[in-house]
């Protein structure tokens, strides 16, 4: 059963998409887009209630979002409806991240140190830019934004729940 499983966000519905029913999604990351005709995709329920699935029909991309039509929503009052909506997929429908990849719901909550292994804060937000993440770092003293580069980051072990980094000079103060 699908309620039984592990649901993980893959983006946010930020408005209608014309008059049929189509919505456009912001993705967090690549999983929506590589989804397709048949696969089903999961709003939150009500409280109480079941998981709402929508079966897509069409998507595509389109800048930096998906356009997407779903069997379940054939109007866009019902579209609109859902703006600010994120949509879910069951976790071991994820593929498998390559080799020194994560999905933004791994990293998390990880608690953040210098390599020399000073606690700088626990990651509680993702901003993706052009040309790399930006990790937001929640510390004591404010946030402190960590570029998500080979050069910085040093160590991800998601089992241990924390993350090594090397910062340059300047980048963390007050350590």
């Amino acid at each position: 059963m699908v309620h039984d499983r592990r649901m993980v966000a893959v983006g946010r519905i930020t408005r209608a998409h014309g008059v049929r029913g189509a919505v456009r999604i912001h993705p967090y990351g690549e999983t929506l887009g590589r989804q397709g005709p048949g696969d089903k995709l999961f709003l939150p329920p009500a409280p109480g209630a079941a998981l709402t699935e929508l079966t897509i029909l069409h998507l595509r991309s389109h800048g930096n979002v998906c356009i997407v039509r779903t069997k379940e929503l054939v109007c866009g009052d019902a579209a609109q409806a859902l703006a600010g909506t994120e949509v879910f997929l069951p976790e071991d429908a994820l593929p498998e991240p390559e080799e020194s990849e994560y999905y933004y719901f791994q990293l998390m909550g990880l608690a953040v140190e210098t390599a020399e292994g000073k606690p700088v804060g626990v990651l509680r937000d993702i901003l993706p830019t052009a040309g790399h993440d930006v990790y937001v770092v929640e510390s004591d003293k404010g946030e402190v934004l960590i570029p998500a580069v080979q050069e910085i980051i040093q160590d991800i072990d998601l089992a241990a729940g924390k993350m090594v980094i090397d910062p340059p000079d300047g980048l963390i103060h007050d350590l």
